[in-house]
This record gives structure tokens, C-alpha cells and sequence, in this order.
């Protein structure tokens, strides 16, 4: 079997994969969570604002202030919703398993047995500029 069929079962195995399953669902839920969105398309809209205000050539800084007091505030709102906390959660544990399948190709590719790769997920700091996989 060539690496390209190889490649394209791995792929439809992390479309079966009860951790992807869950990230999609909880992305959906996302999506129909009225209120949520609401929050979301309003922090949105702040965001373009406050650039709006910070391009121009002598932008109110009084209002700077405000929207960045409203943007946090909305912020704050978003992530403390259940349905968001659920989704982050799960794309997190997603990423990660990812970045674990990630890690063993590079790793293999490097000549490394990859029955003998060690995956060290306490150690993921969440930035990649510090992992040892991908550098």
C-alpha cells in the first residue's frame, strides 16, 4: 500500500475518531446556540469598530477605552458560555490528538520507530514554536 492510500485512511479514521465526532458536534452547537451568537457577532462588530477608531488619523482615545471595556466584556460572556466552554474544550483534546498523530509521522519520517515514539501530552505548552515535533 502506497503512502497516499495510507495517508487517506488515516484521514478517514480521524473522521471516525470519538474525540473529532464530539469537536464537530460541539462546533454545531455552536452554530445554533441563538445567543451565543448574538454575543459573538456583537464582540465582531466591536472589534471593527475599535480598528475603525484606531486607523484614523487622530482616534478618540476615550472611546478606544470604552470599546475595549465592551470588547472584554463581551469576551468574558463568550467564554463563560457553557455551549463555548464545550466546544474549546473539545477542540483542544482534538488538537492534541492531532498533533499527537502529527508528531509520530514527522518523528518516523526523522527514522525513529514509530512503534517506540513516545507522545509526552503534559508537556504541550500549546504553542507550537515550543514543541519538539514540529521543529
Amino acid at each position: 500500500m502506497d503512502l497516499i492510500s495510507l495517508a487517506r485512511e488515516i484521514g478517514f479514521a480521524i473522521q471516525n475518531d470519538d474525540d473529532y465526532i464530539d469537536y464537530k458536534v460541539t462546533e454545531q452547537n455552536v452554530e445554533c446556540d441563538h445567543e451565543l451568537q448574538e454575543i459573538i457577532e456583537k464582540f465582531n462588530l466591536k472589534k471593527v469598530e475599535i480598528n475603525h477608531e484606531i486607523s484614523k488619523e487622530t482616534p478618540d482615545t476615550e472611546k478606544i477605552d470604552k470599546l475595549n471595556e465592551e470588547i472584554g466584556s463581551l469576551y468574558r460572556e463568550m467564554v463563560s458560555n457553557e455551549t463555548m466552554k464545550a466546544y474549546n474544550e473539545s477542540k483542544e483534546k482534538f488538537a492534541r490528538k492531532l498533533q499527537a498523530v502529527s508528531f509520530i509521522i514527522n518523528k518516523s519520517a526523522e527514522g525513529q520507530d514509530p512503534y517506540n515514539i513516545e507522545i509526552e501530552e503534559d508537556n504541550c505548552t500549546g504553542s507550537c514554536a515550543t514543541c519538539g515535533g514540529c521543529n
